[in-house]
């Protein structure tokens, strides 16, 4: 082998052994380094959140007034005592309606 095949072939091997080293550094680098979130999505995804809470308080309400409604009308009902409820035909009787007054 000649002088300058051999200069060639030494340069040849160091600068492809610099640049698979920086490749691998870089690559190592970017592995470690935990992926930073976007300040605008955290932003948002926030206020997604806190909207949804909003929703399920108003729905929580809602279903409260319901459950309260309803005992209500269980009240009155069992209070009622069966005073009017309908015979074995389906037609209520107005002597217990009467009777119960």
């Amino acid at each position: 082998m000649d002088r300058y095949t051999m200069i060639v072939s030494v340069m040849g091997q160091l600068c492809g052994t610099a640049l698979l080293i920086s490749v691998i550094s870089l690559w190592f680098g970017r592995r470690r380094q935990a992926p930073l979130a976007n300040n605008d999505s955290v932003l948002r995804l926030e206020q997604r959140l806190t909207e949804m809470q909003q929703s399920l308080d108003a729905v929580a309400i809602e279903v409260e007034r319901i459950s309260e409604g309803q005992r209500f009308a269980t009240k009155l009902l069992s209070e009622r005592g069966g005073a009017g409820a309908p015979d074995a035909n389906g037609v209520p009787d107005p002597a217990r309606r009467s009777a119960a007054r």
